[in-house]
């Protein structure tokens, strides 16, 4: 793990502040136009890719957490709240194939995704194009997430649904 103020990351559109820390072997691309920016204290661990297209922004909060193998890429937008934890091999995107036309060369759809603060999606967890996770969620391990899940839910499946309510304690909240 390499912390941000050792980095030299010349990269431009890549924004990584004091604190933050970069895994090895981490693929980041920012297209033309593009910014990814990581929050104070964020940790990209092990091998996560970062992809930001062209006049795209991939956002992650201060204190949060990718884990080693994950994907997330923005064609839009991307957003990740503050201290969120993506376990191993999550996989965010805000975008996806235009089922229209041919898939190579073809064009795509996108739609903004945003997961809230204090976010925990488990191993495996994938996220489609126009989702919004709200504050407080967990996705449980191997679920896919299409649409919205409000905010302090618990939802596993493919597609997840929510089961309950998150349960919390007064120091959680703070």
């Amino acid at each position: 793990m390499v912390r941000a103020q050792t980095l030299r990351l010349t990269q431009p559109g890549f924004t990584a502040p004091f604190g933050a820390q970069v895994g090895r072997w981490c693929r980041i691309t920012v297209a033309d136009n593009a910014r990814i920016v990581l929050g104070e204290r964020a940790i990209v661990d092990d091998g996560v890719t970062l992809a930001a297209g062209a006049g795209s922004r991939l956002e992650i909060g201060p204190r949060s957490f990718i884990g080693h193998h994950s994907t997330i890429a923005a064609a839009e937008l991307v957003r990740i709240g503050v201290g969120t934890f993506l376990a191993e091999m999550v996989s965010v995107r805000d975008h996806d194939h235009d089922e229209t036309q041919q898939f190579f060369g073809g064009g795509q759809v996108t739609e903004p995704v945003t997961i809230g603060d204090d976010v925990w999606l488990a191993s495996k967890v994938t996220v489609c194009r126009g989702s919004s996770i709200g504050d407080g969620v967990i996705v449980g391990a191997n679920s896919v997430v299409r649409g919205t899940i409000e905010a302090s839910a618990v939802a596993v499946g493919s597609p997840a649904v929510v089961r309950r309510e998150r349960r919390r304690t007064e120091s959680d909240r703070h």
